[in-house]
């Protein structure tokens, strides 16, 4: 794919597809989150929603998931439920069970998420682990993130783009990728591009100190975020005022060792 091609961007709702597809949404921010609600609300007309989100914020699980105990879930209305764990938890159970009864799912989209997840970010985000899950298991996946600079979160534009394009996000996918959508909190958008993935520098720290009660404790502090990528990177269309659509591979891919290295190992 030319990273450079720009994507066609509908500026209407597309004609009634023959056949309604049935889309998983789930999130990280939790099932009350602003993103996800907004995402909702502008594809319940164009498709099927189903969802199956988190009880609460958890952000940066990554592919965490639950697997030595039961999982509470709980019902928000028709078709909508919440559960104990993670993005990934909530994929696994509504694809590989009958919560939703014989439903079979064309794509799972996740999001809107709070926050990018550009670049680096992919590896912590519970947004695109989701979409990651769900190419695991055969299906489309679809991640989308609203990053801010001015302090402001506007849902709407991004997941009004996201139901005009629905058919081609999905149709983007493939059997190895999932379909990554960032763009930043604003009234509209200058354009949409493909992009490659930029590399984020986090600048973290964590500050040790002894307390009162004689424990050592490890503080957490995020440093300002210092990010780098080519021309064609997401953060350079997302800063630029255009949505950013990358393709992720979903499986771990191995690097090459050269004789040399490999000659170097023993038993």
């Amino acid at each position: 794919m030319n990273l450079r091609t720009e994507f066609t961007l509908s500026t209407s709702a597309e004609k009634e597809p023959k056949k309604r597809l049935n889309i998983l949404l789930t999130n990280d921010d939790g099932i009350e989150g602003a993103g996800l609600l907004s995402l909702e609300k502008a594809l319940r007309p164009v498709c099927n929603v189903y969802v199956l989100a988190p009880d609460g914020n958890r952000s940066a699980v990554s592919n965490h998931i639950i697997m030595h105990k039961p999982l509470r879930l709980t019902p928000h209305g028709k078709n909508r439920w919440a559960s104990e764990g993670n993005p990934v938890d909530c994929v696994i159970c509504a694809l590989k069970s009958k919560l939703f009864g014989d439903v079979q799912f064309d794509a799972v989209v996740s999001g809107i998420n709070k926050g990018a997840n550009m670049g680096t970010d992919i590896v912590y985000s519970g947004t695109a682990a989701a979409s990651r899950q769900s190419v695991l298991y055969g299906k489309p996946g679809i991640a989308l993130s609203v990053e801010t600079y001015d302090g402001s979160w506007k849902f709407a534009p991004l997941a009004d783009f996201a139901a005009k394009n629905l058919e081609k996000l999905v149709a983007l996918c493939t059997k190895e990728a999932f379909v990554n959508v960032n763009a930043a909190s604003r009234d509209a958008y200058d354009g949409v591009s493909f992009t490659s993935t930029s590399k984020r520098d986090y600048r973290d720290k964590v500050d040790i100190q002894t307390e009162t009660d004689g424990a050592v404790y490890g503080y957490f502090t995020g440093g300002n975020i210092r990010t780098e990528g080519a021309d064609d990177s997401d953060f350079a269309a997302v800063t630029s005022g255009r949505i950013s659509v990358s393709l992720i591979q979903a499986e771990p891919t191995s690097v090459r060792i050269s004789c040399k290295n490999l000659h170097s190992i023993v038993l």
